[in-house]
């Protein structure tokens, strides 16, 4: 039994974490979904089901609205993920609680209405807020974030992670409140050469990464080396971040260019948690980036699927 966000008990259903080799390793629930497809991904339904049933860390996705509040979204349209259509800057809550999500019949979620949901929650929980706004905040905009959360920051046992790729917009954060937690994701400087849409890095260079640094330029050095001085270099984007997120696809290539990121992460910052990111189990090669993760040694995954994944890493363990 754990508790319930007011305190009553509840079984818990969802798996919060896993074991491996001795070692805990948390499952983040990546736009608050578990695996079971019963709610749309970044939508108070989800919410609901993950508070009630005992999982210790989420992610949520937010972009800023017109007049105030923050959307549950990733993209920074609505056309793909609701049946709306043009930017989310664009839109006011008003007109967004007018939209569906799509297939299904529920409105998009409002951080606002989240905060009521997660601001009595009674039992330790990570919630990691992921800022997808990646146009340099004014101060002011940044206050507004940083009001927004207060809610949230302000339960003792809820621990507010804010990440964004625009690492300039952690260090506006920062300025503005030293002891905001955030975390770095470093996928615009350094990637693998993963099939997406298009962004930045916008070459690949001839280590075979996604990286418009000099050093990819032309072989100068062995890959490792190269390797190790570039995730040296962008662990200091941010200064003291919370924790790091580290793409799987970048995880496994390092490896086997004979680079461990994992450790290089941990001997630049200390005793910080790593997540490999977003692996589901119905991924191409799922079970291979499992193992890779699970043997890199990260401290986090970050999924859609928790329950498959704990079923999958049940069987590695055997």
């Amino acid at each position: 039994m754990t508790s319930s966000p007011l305190g009553r008990g509840v079984s818990i259903q969802l798996p919060p974490s896993t074991s491996y080799k001795g070692r805990r390793i948390l499952f983040k629930y990546h736009r608050l979904l578990s695996g079971r497809g019963r709610h749309p991904p970044n939508s108070l339904s989800a919410l609901q089901e993950v508070i009630a049933e005992g999982v210790e860390a989420i992610e949520f996705d937010i972009h800023a609205l017109n007049g105030g509040d923050y959307l549950f979204v990733h993209d920074e349209t609505l056309d793909r993920e609701t049946t709306g259509a043009g930017s989310v800057a664009a839109c006011t809550a008003r007109d967004a609680k007018l939209l569906r999500l799509r297939g299904s019949s529920e409105s998009p979620a409002l951080l606002s209405e989240a905060v009521l949901l997660l601001r009595d929650v009674a039992r330790s929980m990570k919630v990691q807020v992921d800022l997808k706004d990646q146009y340099p905040l004014s101060d002011e905009q940044a206050r507004s974030v940083l009001r927004a959360l207060e809610p949230l920051r302000a339960n003792p046992r809820l621990r507010v992670v804010v990440g964004c790729l625009a690492d300039w917009n952690l260090r506006i954060l920062r300025r503005l409140d030293s002891t905001l937690l955030v975390g770095l994701d470093f996928a615009f400087y350094l990637d693998a050469a993963v099939d997406e849409f298009p962004r930045l890095p916008t070459r690949e260079n001839v280590h075979g990464y996604l990286d418009d640094h000099p050093l990819g330029f032309r072989r100068a050095m062995p890959v490792r080396d190269y390797l190790e001085d570039r995730i040296t270099a962008l662990c200091g984007l941010v200064r003291e971040p919370a924790e790091i997120y580290l793409r799987k696809e970048l995880i496994a290539q390092a490896m086997t260019d004979g680079c461990h990121p994992v450790q290089i992460v941990r001997r630049e910052l200390g005793d910080i948690v790593v997540d490999g990111w977003t692996l589901n189990a119905g991924d191409r090669d799922a079970d291979i980036h499992l193992k890779t993760l699970l043997e890199a040694g990260v401290d986090q995954i970050t999924t859609d699927t928790a329950v498959q994944l704990e079923t999958m890493i049940s069987a590695h363990a055997r």
